[in-house]
C-alpha cells in the first residue's frame, strides 16, 4: 500500500485540498463512485472550446484527490475535444495498455495499475469533465 502513496501522488492530492471553487463556471458536473463513495464536484471555465480554468471539490480517498489534482494540472492545456481521448488513454493505460498515449504525470500512477478497483478513483475527475461538457 505504501507504493500507492508516493510523493508525487500525494502532491497531486494536496493540490486539490482547500481549493476555492470557480465563482462563475461555464460548465460543471458532480460525479460519484458508488463503489466507494468518492465524489468529485468539478467546475470548468471554458471559452472558445479551450479550458481556461478548473476547480474540483473532492470528498474521497487520496487517490481520488490525486486523480483530480492530475486533471487540474493538465486541464489548462486541453481543448474540450481532447477531454474524452485523454480520459480514455488514462483508463486504457491503467488497465495495462502500454501503447496508450499518456503523459509522464499520468505515469506516476504506475503502482495503481495492478489494483483495478482503484482505477475509477483516479479517473473520476476526468469522467466529471466529460459529463460537464456533454450538456453542450
Amino acid at each position: 500500500m505504501d507504493a500507492l502513496y508516493q510523493e508525487k501522488i500525494l502532491a497531486f492530492a494536496k493540490a486539490t485540498r482547500g481549493q476555492t471553487p470557480l465563482p462563475a463556471p461555464t460548465h460543471a458536473a458532480l460525479v460519484l463512485n458508488p463503489t466507494c463513495g468518492d465524489q468529485v464536484d468539478l467546475k470548468l471555465q471554458i471559452e472558445h472550446d479551450v479550458i481556461l480554468d478548473a476547480s474540483a471539490e473532492i470528498r474521497g480517498c487520496a487517490l481520488c484527490e490525486a486523480g483530480a489534482g492530475l486533471f487540474l494540472s493538465i486541464s489548462k492545456t486541453l481543448q474540450v475535444s481532447q477531454l474524452e481521448s485523454t480520459r480514455n488513454a488514462l483508463a486504457l493505460w491503467l488497465a495495462g495498455d502500454d501503447t496508450a498515449d499518456v503523459s509522464e504525470d499520468m505515469r506516476v500512477f504506475e503502482p495503481v495499475r495492478a489494483i483495478k478497483n482503484r482505477h475509477k478513483c483516479i479517473t473520476l475527475a476526468f469522467e466529471a469533465s466529460a459529463k460537464a461538457v456533454s450538456s453542450d
